[in-house]
């Protein structure tokens, strides 16, 4: 008894390097790099490492456009914070911001 061969049911996939997304017309860009890495060390020093929702201080906070950039937002440093990543009994300011502004976004208040 003869085999057929059977098509493929997956495509392949490119294992080159993927380009990064473009971002939506009329948003600010995003840097990246050892510029965005700069500007973050820049505002943790000016910040003092302390968090601008509950004044926690730690060295792993998350620095957060407070306009974002999908809303013409910049990456000026007086558009930047710093917020916390994890508090020990929950999230942290970043998250609870991130899903503030989700639901802004979907229409719920």
């Amino acid at each position: 008894m003869k085999l057929s061969k059977l098509p493929p049911r997956l495509k392949t996939i490119d294992t080159n390097r993927r380009p990064m997304l473009e971002a939506k017309a009329g948003t600010t860009e995003r840097i990246r790099g050892s510029t965005w890495m700069s500007t973050r060390r820049r505002i943790m020093a000016r910040d003092s490492y302390t968090c601008a929702g509950c004044g926690l201080v730690r060295m792993d906070h998350e620095v957060d456009h407070i306009i974002g950039l999908e809303q013409q937002g910049s990456n000026a440093d007086d558009n930047l914070q710093l917020l916390c990543r994890k508090h020990t009994g929950g999230d942290g300011c970043h998250a609870i911001k991130t899903k503030d502004e989700a639901k802004a976004r979907a229409g719920g208040v």
